[in-house]
């Protein structure tokens, strides 16, 4: 994948304008005749959601975000990415031809909207603690599919329609991280050993260490090894809850995206990204990211307050060394994920195909 047209989509490290849902659509309209004719169904508050296809190659990637409203970076990527191609089909003509896109930029626009706040003054650390807004299990999106919500139906009846995917790509983010984590579907974990060691390079040149979190197996994560782990599972969600006698919550938990693509596409690579909002002074590698942990319960404290004082937010800026990824940066590793996990793909399906 050389001289790849998904290089050449122009934004940046300096472009840190973050996009709400409405001004994608706004956009949208003014670029794109009958732009209506994208809208593949609608949130539980009317809000219409976009669906798009481009392309017509042997093999079909799906590009969602917005599952978890606090995490904007993934949708951002997706608008741009959206316009660039409405915008100069030519150049993307030779990706095109190898590759069949089915994308929903945001899945879940009443989210955006709570979040519309924080989001509008990006990167204030002290209005992000206090105002982000995410929906807890029996609301989340990523673990609803089939039929949680209309926001799941609307997704899956569009994957059904144009699928099955041979690459699913979710696109996360982590509201505090000490580096990069990326998550790959189990079925995948020996053959992008050495793909996962070229990913972790270009992390490094990038300045972000790997987020080295092993869960030891909690909730159904697999550790595979720093920075890496398996894609979340509703049914492993479920069965924890479960042993720990807790049914009410166990029932919250359906299937995620990637669960649902491999239904339909046993041989599928599904790839969860998690840039982090804010980064952390990374740990000692050893599996347990403690500067991280201790943030964590430092932050639950806090929230019980309905808003920090200053020189308590200033103390964990010091502490923790938080800063902020820049936005365009953190498209740029967002773009980058799925343009290495598609030559990943793409080399499979060439191989398997001899």
């Amino acid at each position: 994948m050389s001289n790849d047209p998904i290089r050449q989509v122009t934004f940046g490290d300096d472009e840190d304008d973050m996009w709400l849902y409405s001004r994608f659509i706004g956009e949208l309209k003014r670029r794109v005749p009958q732009a209506s004719s994208h809208v593949i169904g609608y949130s539980e508050k009317g809000e219409p959601i976009f669906g798009f296809v481009f392309g017509g190659g042997p093999v079909t990637v799906s590009l969602l975000a917005g599952a978890h409203a606090d995490e904007p970076v993934g949708p951002n990527t997706l608008y741009r990415l959206i316009l660039e191609m409405h915008a100069n089909p030519d150049d993307f003509a030779p990706l095109f031809q190898r590759f069949r896109f089915l994308v929903i930029p945001h899945v879940n626009p009443d989210g955006d909207a709570a979040n519309a706040p924080w989001i509008t003054r990006w990167p204030g650390l002290i209005s992000f603690i206090t105002e982000m807004k995410r929906e807890l299990p029996g609301r989340d999106i990523e673990f609803g599919y089939p039929n949680m919500r209309p926001e799941n139906r609307t997704a899956t009846g569009f994957w059904e329609l144009e699928g099955p995917a041979d690459i699913h790509f979710s696109l996360h983010g982590m509201q505090f991280s000490e580096g990069y984590l990326l998550l790959i579907n189990d079925e995948w974990e020996d053959r992008s050993r050495g793909w996962r060691k070229q990913f972790d390079a270009a992390m490094r040149k990038e300045g972000l260490e790997p987020h080295d979190h092993d869960r030891g197996g909690e909730k159904g994560f697999k550790y595979m090894g720093p920075g890496f782990t398996s894609t979340p599972k509703g049914r492993a969600m479920k069965a924890f809850f479960l042993e720990k006698k807790d049914p009410e919550t166990a029932s919250r938990f359906h299937l995620s995206s990637m669960e649902f693509h491999l239904g339909c596409n046993p041989e599928a690579l599904c790839v969860v990204t998690e840039f982090p909002l804010f980064k952390v002074r990374p740990s000692a590698r050893n599996g347990v990211p403690e500067n991280y942990l201790e943030l964590k319960r430092e932050l639950e404290k806090m929230g019980a307050k309905q808003r920090p004082k200053e020189d308590e937010v200033n103390r964990l800026v010091s502490r923790y060394d938080i800063q902020p990824l820049p936005l365009g940066k953190a498209m740029r590793l967002q773009r980058y994920s799925i343009r290495l996990a598609m030559k990943l793909a793409d080399d499979y399906h060439g191989n398997s195909q001899k």
